[in-house]
């Protein structure tokens, strides 16, 4: 990175060591192994492009912002136990968001993307769910978002673990092993959170244009039916269980308030 193009915004603006600043933009810049991430991009067919974006802007946001929401439970857990498990579980999600916002600056529609970090995140707009808008108002909100939309996250990954393009995959194996104690977290604490059906419609309708695309495209393993599918089956012997399987399964979608460009409900 030459003097014209190192960073001039935020963290080394009042920088006046030459030196230090040009150590500073080279460790800012991409690694080689980054490169050869954004680089994958051309290895899409252009038509793909689009949707594959549309699918990492979302895991990214909805990670951000789960790990987030789980961080501000950090101090405010029944049990010290609980406490020291949102703080593992936040350090997760955050870290994979981390991973898939540098993926986004490859795309065509992507080179100034920002993470949600770099411009405060509680003001930014974001494509994560609308079940993470606000904080959660009690520890059973906490287990139902654990529960529900942490299953959900993973389940869209693990459709990606096979798949062709290789920055989505590597992330989806190695994300499918640290999720593991995140089941385990929310199963042993399930007792009657507020679980919403809201957070099924995030695979999208029957058409959903991005997962159907990728999915024809071999860059997922299920349409958005066979995601909801795979989530309920994770989901449904727990649930039932609880006595919850029927409240939860047994109303329908709000389709109505189904935004898919933003994939997220509207107000």
């Amino acid at each position: 990175m030459t003097d014209a193009e190192a960073p001039s915004s935020g963290l080394f603006e009042t920088a006046t060591d030459q030196e230090s600043l040009q150590r500073a933009a080279a460790a800012a810049a991409p690694t080689t192994a980054e490169r050869a991430d954004l680089a994958m991009v051309q290895t899409l067919d252009a038509a793909l492009r689009e949707p594959m974006y549309a699918l990492l802007l979302s895991l990214a946001d909805n990670k951000y912002v789960l790990g987030r929401r789980y961080a501000e439970w950090c101090t405010g857990a029944p049990m010290l136990e609980s406490a020291v498990a949102a703080a593992a579980m936040a350090q997760d999600e955050l870290g994979h968001a981390r991973s898939f916002y540098p993926l986004l600056r490859g795309f065509p529609n992507g080179r100034d993307a920002t993470q949600m970090e770099e411009k405060g995140w509680q003001q930014r707009q974001t494509s994560g769910m609308r079940s993470l808008d606000a904080r959660f108002g009690t520890w059973s909100d906490f287990v139902a978002t654990n529960l529900v939309i942490d299953t959900a996250l993973t389940t869209l990954l693990s459709a990606a673990v096979e798949v062709p393009y290789e920055p989505l995959r590597q992330r989806a194996r190695k994300i499918q092993q640290e999720e593991a104690g995140h089941w385990t977290h929310a199963a042993g604490w399930l007792r009657r959170p507020s679980i919403s059906r809201t957070e099924f419609t995030w695979f999208g309708q029957p058409d959903d244009p991005v997962v159907t695309q990728l999915k024809a495209a071999g860059l997922l393993s299920e349409n958005a039916e066979g995601l909801r599918k795979q989530l309920r089956a994770r989901l449904e012997p727990l649930l039932d269980e609880a006595g919850l399987g029927e409240p939860l399964f047994g109303r329908q979608l709000p389709w109505d308030r189904w935004d898919p460009a933003a994939r997220r409900l509207r107000a």
